[in-house]
């Protein structure tokens, strides 16, 4: 059973609920009692959006009485809201139901407090007295119309790619992150240049102590000085911090849930690598799931790294790449495309789930701020 999670932004991209897919034609019986569990542990206590379908609303299951939940139908001329006993109920408790393509029924419109749209659908721009929500938002010439055409909620992928609106690096304190990334693209940098660097940065020195003394990572006495710290993390997880507050402080202009989810993507990434990749590749697959389609790394720096990964960000090729393609495709929910992605690694995408949850809980594990 395959599932993810996408964030659900207000109009001032603030995070209003978390989204959850899967596979839904693939979803069998023995699946609910899982799917009860890991979208409770997904939704971190916050509102979720998550797809019914018509045979799921007639059995009632478990899931649709939880007070969290903001349940997706899609609407249908053949079977209207009064042919799901379920629905009364819902109205009595006054809870709050999305649907999508409401559009096709007066009867689905009068029941639906939320309508979904996908970007470009029709309707989607056009005011009415229910909430409505655009999926599958791309890019900021995309959100910004449909925002000041009144939409109230968007998801969509142009979040979960953290891109400099302004351009940031002329900035005082862009400096010596710019500084210290030039640096750990480098295998085998200077330890001592790194720790002088960081001494020059306000926020950096506790960020590190913040960083190494959280839950990630699992020693007995707290870490309190920079020289034990790095000794304590290496080379590898040093240049991971480095990669995730540089993308933090970049990202400043979006919520801190984006850069939570680069970071995840990035740590995905490195799961996976540690069990179906071999040779030097693995310990850089961080960096190019973090850095890959985002402006983090200038592209002067491309020419520092090992080949392996100049061969994946700039070429579009190689076990990096190829794994960095599989990690989209779950992380955008493309289910079909993954089947074909899993092929070359022999591994099924069921495979996935264990390091993608992994991967989530890492990423708020410690604090970015």
């Amino acid at each position: 059973m395959l599932i993810r999670r996408f964030p659900v932004f207000n109009r001032r991209l603030g995070l209003v609920a978390y989204g959850l897919d899967y596979p839904r034609q693939e979803l069998q019986e023995r699946d609910w009692e899982w799917l009860v569990t890991h979208t409770r542990l997904m939704a971190q206590g916050r509102q979720y959006l998550l797809s019914f379908s018509y045979q799921a609303l007639d059995e009632q299951r478990p899931l649709l009485f939880d007070a969290d939940l903001i349940p997706l139908i899609q609407a249908s001329s053949e079977r209207l809201p009064a042919s799901f006993p379920v629905l009364q109920e819902w109205r009595v408790r006054r809870r709050r139901l999305a649907v999508h393509r409401a559009r096709i029924h007066e009867r689905w419109q009068a029941i639906a407090q939320l309508h979904v749209f996908e970007l470009g659908e029709e309707g989607c721009s056009e005011p009415g007295d229910q909430k409505r929500l655009v999926m599958g938002i791309c890019a900021w010439q995309d959100f910004i119309p449909l925002r000041d055409a009144g939409v109230d909620f968007f998801a969509g992928a142009f979040l979960d790619r953290p891109m400099l609106i302004h351009r940031r690096e002329d900035e005082p304190d862009q400096h010596v992150v710019q500084e210290i990334l030039q640096l750990i693209c480098l295998e085998g940098f200077s330890f001592p240049k790194v720790a002088t660097l960081l001494e020059k940065d306000t926020f950096l020195p506790g960020q590190l102590l913040g960083y190494v003394n959280s839950s990630g990572f699992e020693h007995v006495t707290p870490i309190t000085s920079i020289a034990r710290a790095f000794s304590y993390l290496g080379e590898e997880e040093l240049r991971k911090f480095v990669l995730v507050y540089g993308l933090a402080r970049q990202s400043r202009h979006l919520p801190e849930v984006c850069s939570r989810m680069a970071i995840s993507k990035g740590r995905f990434c490195e799961l996976l690598a540690e069990r179906y990749l071999q040779g030097e590749g693995r310990s850089w697959a961080f960096l190019v799931g973090i850095a890959m389609e985002r402006e983090l790394l200038p592209a002067h720096l491309f020419g520092q790294l090992p080949a392996t990964v100049r061969q994946a960000m700039e070429e579009r090729r190689g076990p990096l790449f190829e794994l960095y393609r599989l990690v989209d495709a779950y992380d955008h929910g493309h289910w079909e495309a993954l089947k074909t992605l899993c092929l070359p690694f022999g591994m099924s995408p069921v495979a996935l789930v264990t390091p993608y949850l992994q991967a989530l809980q890492w990423s708020h594990s410690f604090p970015l701020t």
